[in-house]
């Protein structure tokens, strides 16, 4: 871990390896390429993505579950339809779920409480590494968040009424925010002449560490990316990291 001498944010110097829960027919490097826009244009992003692709990886496979299966979570919208459906139609609260659940599958979302076996059959978890050493930027420090502070600070105060950057930012749910730094940093020339491979985070569900990869190669036209994968595992349902998390989240695999 150093110090940036141009942009003082922190870098990690390492050969990354990690996991990704991927669709086996798209492969693990092949998310959806973000456009240039801002505003609302960018309230389904994920938290890091900049204008051209970028894909996440997960330090350790639990982390990987955690973030991917996030919707499984039982919250207080999903209980919320279920109160309301089953006074709309005088059904009891399984009943209600029962519909809830169907009306979900349909349209294609995951649905909050259990895992079904369509899910796992169409992806793979993928163990991925770099074939060399690149620079990434610590979101987790001080040094960053101050460097941060100082280059968008006036920016976020004019432009997003947000007073200061903190780590509640970093992991909050506003994109315009979030992707407004992940694309300021992607466009930073560091010390040594190189750009930031990507950024360093914690998972904001707790756990482990996560990684943010933009893939200039690609958005550039420049062949492949730097990544050999490791491993290709079929997800089951019997997986002790899957049944962690899902007991996390209150909820089953089918």
């Amino acid at each position: 871990m150093r110090i940036c001498a141009s942009t003082g944010l922190t870098l990690v110097d390492t050969r990354l390896s990690g996991f990704r829960i991927a669709k086996s027919s798209y492969g693990p490097l092949n998310p959806r390429p973000r456009p240039n826009t801002r505003g609302s244009g960018r309230s389904g992003w994920s938290r890091f993505d900049t204008p051209g692709t970028t894909v996440y990886l997960a330090g350790d496979k639990r982390t990987a579950y955690a973030e991917t299966l996030s919707p499984t979570r039982v919250g207080s919208q999903f209980r919320s339809a279920v109160a309301f459906a089953a006074q709309q139609f005088g059904i009891s609260g399984d009943e209600a779920r029962r519909l809830i659940e169907e009306d979900w599958t349909r349209n294609g979302n995951m649905v909050p409480g259990w895992l079904p076996a369509s899910w796992r059959d169409g992806r793979l978890m993928y163990r991925l590494r770099m074939n060399s050493t690149a620079s990434w930027v610590d979101l987790t420090t001080a040094e960053t968040v101050a460097a941060l502070n100082r280059f968008l600070g006036q920016t976020f105060e004019e432009q997003l009424e947000i007073n200061g950057i903190t780590l509640a930012t970093l992991s909050g749910e506003n994109r315009d925010a979030t992707t407004l730094i992940a694309q300021w940093i992607r466009e930073q020339v560091l010390d040594d002449g190189s750009y930031p491979a990507g950024v360093k985070f914690h998972s904001k569900f707790g756990g482990g560490v996560c990684w943010a990869y933009w893939m200039r190669r690609t958005d550039d036209g420049l062949g492949p990316e730097p990544f050999k994968i490791i491993t290709e595992d079929e997800i089951q349902q019997h997986d002790n990291d899957l049944g962690y998390v899902l007991g996390l989240y209150g909820a089953s695999c089918r």
